[in-house]
């Protein structure tokens, strides 16, 4: 999607703000209008809210409250209807999704800080915890031929999430990003079966 100069977004402290990885993300995903769409830690809602000015019917879930309630009121000020709920991945999530997209913590650091932003990314000592976790859960919750979205990085475990996504997804490196100490890139996941199993 190209970036969309008339969504406002409010930002808060205890909320990741968009940067680099959530623009490379936003220019890789691709609803089309009646689409399902589950973004997990949507932050702001800007991608989400993309996606709904797009036609698509998306689900935003995040564990930060702090992240739901200001996509909530991002959506609500920009005008879009998102549906949001709170959940540790897809601990709270109903039903499946045409596209799930993930801007995952992947960088290294714990996953016992309490800070809401250092939690947005501390993927786990190798940064890639976060991410295998994801992987291991999102087949269940994808339609048939949906599609993942997910940003991976150089310095996050990279090359240990895209071999244990082998097992049950295809893969495609669609864009890189680089900056002056990691690369980071936007990866699409599609089950090696249509049918979810």
């Amino acid at each position: 999607m190209k970036l969309d100069q008339t969504i406002d977004i409010d930002v808060i402290d205890e909320v990741y703000n968009p940067s680099d990885d959530s623009y490379l993300l936003l220019r890789v995903i691709d609803p089309k209008p009646g689409e399902s769409m589950l973004e997990l830690g949507p932050g702001t809602g800007l991608i989400s809210m993309h996606a709904a000015k797009a036609g698509a019917i998306v689900t935003a879930a995040d564990i930060n409250p702090h992240a739901i309630e200001c996509t909530r009121r991002n959506a609500a000020a920009n005008g879009v209807r998102i549906e949001t709920v709170i959940s540790d991945l897809f601990q709270n999530v109903k039903g499946n999704f045409d596209i799930i997209a993930f801007n995952p913590p992947y960088l290294p650091g714990s996953t016992r800080t309490t800070s809401w932003i250092e939690k947005s990314w501390s993927g786990g000592e190798d940064g890639a915890e976060v991410a295998l976790k994801f992987l291991q859960e999102a087949w269940k919750h994808l339609t048939p031929g949906g599609r993942i979205y997910m940003i991976l990085s150089s310095v996050g475990g990279l090359m240990s999430v895209v071999r244990a996504a082998r097992e049950r997804y295809e893969s495609v490196m669609l864009e890189e990003h680089h900056m002056f100490f990691e690369s980071i890139f936007a990866y699409r996941f599609k089950l090696r079966y249509s049918q979810n199993g």
